[in-house]
């Protein structure tokens, strides 16, 4: 019998909000041979260089750069993301049918009422999985009067490039938020890396975890 590689599924409301907060983390699991399945909730379209089928694009692209195969844009309206049975139910399939070893989704105290609605279906239906892990939130925006607090950090240093080469996929984003993006993703790598001795890292928040 062939046996089934290992799985992980990681969460994000938006295009390039899984590669902002664990892109090096990503491109490390696909290295090592693990199935790993990229969820998008929303594409967003409101603005004049934020359209719904360019996002899409620049997503698929850099999931490419990453080593995954191409995310499953759930393609949920705004009032379409809001914490109840249905969105738990729609993250629930995806959950039982990629059966991962761990999930990641975006850190609940984020400011942005996507992430934190996303995040709480995800941990809803995640009820019975042992590895369960937010990752950092956004840049630019994300403050709030809460902290984020980094438990698990995963060394990038090896795949930092990948991360970056990732980011720059997104060009309507580099437009949006300007010329230091990713210089300042890549600024916070740096003082996670400066935290666990090592160059580059990010960090996790840990929701549940079980080892040995």
């Amino acid at each position: 019998m062939v046996s089934r590689k290992p799985s992980v599924v990681a969460f994000g409301a938006h295009p390039d909000d899984i590669e902002i907060g664990m892109g090096g983390t990503i491109a490390k699991l696909s290295a090592q041979g693990y199935d790993v399945n990229l969820v998008v909730a929303t594409l967003p379209n409101f603005v004049e260089i934020d359209k719904k089928e360019e996002r899409r694009n620049e997503s698929t692209i850099s999931a490419k750069v990453m080593g995954c195969k191409t995310p499953e844009f759930l393609d949920l309206t705004p009032d379409e993301i809001t914490f109840g049975r249905r969105f738990v139910t729609k993250v629930d399939e995806i959950i039982n049918r990629h059966k991962p070893e761990a999930v990641f989704t975006q850190w609940i105290g984020d400011s942005h009422q996507d992430h934190q609605a996303l995040t709480k279906a995800v941990i809803a239906a995640s009820r019975d999985l042992n590895n369960l892990f937010m990752y950092e939130t956004t840049i630019p925006g994300g403050i709030t009067e809460i902290a984020f607090r980094p438990q698990l950090y995963v060394d990038i240093s090896a795949t930092l490039d990948i991360k970056t080469n990732a980011l720059d996929c997104f060009d309507s984003q580099k437009m949006r938020c300007g010329h230091l993006w990713v210089d300042a993703i890549v600024g916070r790598c740096a003082y996670r890396g400066y935290q666990n001795n090592t160059k580059y890292a990010e960090a996790f928040e840990v929701i549940k975890v079980s080892r040995w």
